[in-house]
């Protein structure tokens, strides 16, 4: 059972949303939501309100939306999602876009631009995006991960992980959580740096994997739902209708569209990786017709990662589709203000994301995942051939240099080792985040 919720009364304007001042327990509760669809977007919403929202749209929608509860979060939150679709034609065939955000808690303005896409999606009445419902079943699960974004509403506006609490893996005794974006099954834990080898392991460290691949409720629910439809219709090596077309997981901060290899930073070969790119350079234009901006684009914007979910999404079910959108601002405490300009620019993107699918097919790759030759050719086997992981030897040595340097180095030299560290994982410090702006 979920925990009870702090009581969140009217009272004065909330304050919460501040990177600076992250301890959110000595806050005025936030002014819960009137319950008017027009009036959502203009502050960030509890997670109470964000259930309230979903739920108002399935009610006055019924022809276009069901909700499905996949899942459930460690601490037994449900876990939600919104099937999109125009009830023409047989929705079990319609290829599926899939579209998440809030995997990581603290990037409240990635929970808020999937709930903006989900709104436009049923209450846009034009002929593109009614076209788009009659084509495609759009799915979207936000936030990923509730129990995080509870915390940070409620205790840390900064917390980014997963609430999970393991008594083998805490952090100085207290709830470590993990980092859902690096608990993916393909390429999980996969990398040749000694360094950040320690980080994933480390159960304080933001990038904590995880003891195992899928450890999580949540990237299990998200996993499944997406592995059922993929294949649910495969049938002699090939993809059938109703196969996932897209997989896109929003974020915050940087401006970047990051499609695979992520573990890399290395495009696929072609014909995937052009399809990637054009797909890439398609949605920028739109962008850039929405809002002014154009984002960083391609596999090397960021430094390898292992464990996401595109590479899990491109690698195992071949959904050439897939990115993660690192949404803008410079800071993860984007002003609330902008919530309907991000959005706005966000839904111009899935638009030209369902047209560039339609010109040019979403079938899954024929080179990479379940429906390759053989079906072996998985990130997995693609990193056991290519990219050896880190040995445990490695690691142990690693881990007594570290003793000895704590021993031997100066407390100053330390802190300015990490820092260095720190600022080349731009992804998940913030700072680093800024710099990359």
């Amino acid at each position: 059972m979920a925990p009870r919720a702090r009581q969140l009364f009217a009272t004065t304007p909330w304050i919460g949303n501040n990177c600076n001042l992250p301890n959110q327990e000595t806050k005025p509760p936030p002014t819960p939501w009137s319950g008017q669809l027009t009036e959502f977007f203009q502050d960030y919403r509890t997670l109470d309100d964000i259930h309230r929202y979903i739920d108002l749209l399935a009610q006055q929608h019924p022809n276009l939306v069901t909700l499905r509860e996949i899942g459930r979060s460690w601490q037994g939150r449900p876990l939600k999602v919104l099937e999109i679709t125009s009830p023409s034609g047989n929705v079990a065939e319609k290829p599926c876009i899939f579209l998440e955000g809030g995997i990581h808690s603290r990037e409240w303005i990635a929970t808020s631009t999937v709930l903006y896409i989900a709104g436009s999606l049923v209450q846009d009445a034009s002929a593109d995006v009614q076209s788009m419902l009659q084509h495609f079943l759009f799915t979207l699960l936000v936030p990923v991960n509730p129990d995080g974004y509870v915390y940070s509403w409620e205790v840390n506006r900064m917390w980014r992980k997963t609430r999970s609490n393991r008594s083998n893996y805490l952090c100085h005794g207290a709830v470590a959580g993990v980092d859902a974006n690096r608990n993916w099954g393909v390429t999980f834990g996969q990398t040749n740096s000694a360094p950040y080898e320690l980080e994933l392991h480390n159960p304080c460290s933001e990038v904590f994997i995880g003891p195992e691949a899928f450890s999580e409720p949540e990237t299990k629910a998200a996993s499944e739902y997406m592995k059922e439809k993929q294949q649910n219709w495969r049938s002699n090596s090939k993809a059938g209708a109703g196969y996932v077309a897209a997989f896109i997981d929003y974020h915050s901060y940087a401006e970047a569209m990051l499609p695979p290899w992520a573990y890399t930073a290395e495009t696929p070969a072609d014909p995937d990786g052009s399809y990637q790119t054009s797909l890439t350079s398609f949605i920028n234009e739109a962008f850039y017709n929405t809002s002014g901006r154009t984002f960083n684009a391609g596999a090397d914007v960021f430094p390898p990662d292992p464990g996401t979910g595109p590479d899990w999404a491109y690698g195992l079910l071949g959904i050439r589709a897939t990115m993660t959108i690192e949404l803008e601002g410079h800071s993860f405490c984007l002003p609330a203000t902008q919530i309907q300009n991000v959005g706005k620019e966000q839904f111009a993107g899935v638009k030209a994301l369902a047209a560039f699918i339609r010109q040019h097919g979403g079938e899954p790759s024929a080179q990479v995942g379940i429906f390759a030759p053989g079906n072996g050719s998985t990130a997995r086997d693609l990193v056991a051939a290519n990219h050896q992981p880190v040995s445990r030897g490695w690691l142990i040595a690693a881990v007594a240099g570290s003793v000895i340097l704590v021993v031997f180095a100066s407390l100053v030299a330390m802190r300015s080792w990490f820092n260095w560290f720190s600022t080349s994982r731009r992804d998940y410090h913030l700072e680093s985040a800024i710099e990359l702006e």
